[in-house]
């Protein structure tokens, strides 16, 4: 019995060898002729072809439509500040960091809007959206507000990534590393902040704040760590949790610098029962400190105390024996609870003269005391307790006759004793130290205050802008990395500018010339300024169907060797 006609067509292949031994493969398509009852081909198109001796077959090139070569797809961004800041993540290895310490996406997001806040001098979030259609950021997909508070609220609950990350930052250190440990505090009106509580408001706005304590590593010259505490704690009692985040983050035998707002005597008994390195500003009111001023005094008048890196300042110092006191929480070895333990360690302490702060402080003591005087003799009698406490030992009032008018004078034996000590300030430490490269470290301290101007100017970090305790740590976190990409950059310039305009065997005059040009224009502007110069370079990238193209703005000589001095590979 034949086989039913269907009238389907079929598709085989065939295939016809040249002269030159290439076998051509063809699709071909036949259907059935019913009348004639024969086989027809209804098309027939070229496959490719098997060159001689070889069994693969090489595809053919599509046709090209028609109009197709007109169709061009084209891209423009802003590529001069992505560029240093994808650099600067790089060669920093935060960028490394944060990758390991989170999962890609929200790392990608950190990264984002890390670079975001740098590149903007801390502009709101809102507007993050719209810059990124210009520049291109690690995370590719639009950042909206639902994305980055989404982001907030997953960092801030993952206390693990946050601490890993601080672990690595911390491995990356010289042995011996010298940390800065100091305080700021954030101002808000929210009322959902829990931790927000009225405390001492270092901005002075008279708000409700919140504490942000950071650890600040003074020779690599870049953030740590930090940490978030209600506003109403004072500095003095947050050494504890330091001490216990150090032990965290496994660090050598670190230095510990603080300000006078740490300084006690428990609090120094905390870093000797922890066996930790510490150097802290103390307070001229205390009793041994002064007694170990008058001891060093002739020393300092002498010329060969002078420091050779400040002629204005000169410098002493002494160890002495001290003796703490501590009330035991546990029975053990033989001793009971609550009894007191007394013990000693063996401090040094680094008396400092400077006669322009004398001369500061006195004027600035003048003035205060005429001001309290002219108060008083206007009746005035509601003081603060700082105030009052001067009143009552630098001034005298009485009364002349029975309800006679007020007579206010001076207590002049106090105020000679008190400026005895003008110009004086003492550093003390449990390690042995030259007196001027105490000195030294302690000036490199006031860096970490600059940080803090940093974060609340240009990261935006004046205020929480968050509902929720949990998603402002993972904001004040971004912003900390953002605070790293700073500090890296800037170190980074400032190694820049040490080499420039240096006259050496061999350098040409022009190159000479064209550094002190980058030099001057470098000590001119701030970093704002000079990624905002960078960021008119723009990059366009087109793709054709025949071939791709890309071409950046054009630069001068000065911005190349800029570039080429700071590490940032051309492209």
């Amino acid at each position: 019995m034949a086989k039913p006609i269907t009238g389907k067509t079929h598709v085989g292949e065939r295939r016809e060898k040249r002269p030159n031994g290439d076998i051509y493969v063809y699709e071909r398509i036949t259907g059935y002729n019913e009348k004639t009852r024969k086989t027809y081909t209804v098309s027939q198109k070229l496959k490719g072809k098997i060159r001689a001796g070889t069994q693969k077959m090489i595809p053919t090139r599509p046709k090209k439509r028609k109009g197709e070569g007109c169709r061009i797809v084209a891209t423009r961004r802003h590529t001069g500040l992505t560029d240093i800041l994808e650099w600067v993540g790089r060669a920093s290895y935060i960028d490394h960091d944060v990758r390991t310490s989170f999962s890609e996406g929200d790392a990608a997001k950190i990264l984002s809007i890390a670079r975001y806040w740098i590149g903007t001098d801390g502009n709101t979030l809102p507007r993050l959206e719209s810059w990124q259609m210009m520049h291109d950021l690690p995370y590719r997909e639009a950042i909206s507000e639902d994305v980055y508070g989404e982001l907030f609220k997953s960092v801030g609950c993952n206390e693990g990534g946050i601490q890993n990350y601080f672990s690595c930052r911390a491995a990356r250190l010289d042995k011996s590393p010298v940390l800065a440990f100091d305080s700021t505090t954030i101002s808000t009106y929210s009322e959902n902040q829990s931790e927000a509580r009225r405390g001492f408001n270092k901005d002075g706005d008279g708000l409700n704040t919140i504490k942000l304590l950071t650890l600040y590593s003074v020779k690599s010259r870049e953030p740590l760590a930090f940490a978030k505490q209600p506003g109403n704690i004072p500095d003095v009692i947050s050494i504890e949790n330091a001490l216990s985040q150090l032990k965290c983050l496994d660090l050598e035998k670190p230095l510990i610098i603080t300000d006078n707002g740490y300084y006690s005597q428990t609090n120094m008994m905390e870093f000797a029962l922890h066996n930790v390195k510490f150097l802290t500003l103390a307070d001229l009111d205390v009793t041994w400190v002064r007694e170990t001023v008058d001891e060093l005094r002739e020393t300092l008048a002498g010329m060969a105390s002078t420091c050779p890196f400040d002629p204005t300042v000169c410098g002493a110092s002494t160890s002495r024996m001290h003796t703490f006191s501590k009330v035991r929480q546990r029975s053990r070895n033989g001793k009971s609870a609550g009894e007191k333990e007394i013990f000693q360690r063996r401090l040094y302490v680094h008396i400092y003269y400077s006669l322009g702060n004398e001369a500061k402080k006195e004027l600035t003591f003048r003035r205060d005391l005429l001001e309290l005087k002219a108060q008083i003799e206007d009746g005035i009698t509601d003081f603060t307790p700082a105030a009052q406490r001067k009143i009552e030992k630098y001034l005298t009032c009485s009364r002349q006759g029975r309800g006679g008018r007020l007579k206010v004078g001076f207590n002049d034996p106090a105020i000679a004793e008190a400026k005895k000590y003008f110009g004086y300030f003492a550093l003390v430490s449990n390690q042995t130290i030259n007196t001027f490269s105490a000195l030294e470290n302690y000036r490199l301290r006031e860096k970490i205050e600059e940080l803090f101007a940093v974060q609340k100017g240009g990261l935006d970090g004046a205020r929480p802008r968050t509902w929720y305790p949990d998603n402002l740590r993972g904001r004040q976190f971004v912003q900390f990395i953002s605070l790293g990409y700073h500090c890296f950059l800037m170190k980074k310039i400032k190694e820049v500018r040490e080499g420039l305009g240096k006259e050496e065997v061999g350098k040409p005059e022009m190159l000479v010339k064209l550094e002190r040009k980058l030099d001057k224009w470098l000590e001119q502007r701030s970093l704002t300024q000079i990624l905002d110069w960078f960021d008119c370079i723009e990059t366009t990238t087109i793709q054709t169907a025949m071939s791709d193209y890309r071409w950046s703005t054009e630069s001068v000589a000065r911005d190349r060797l800029f570039l080429e001095r700071l590490g940032v590979p051309e492209k």
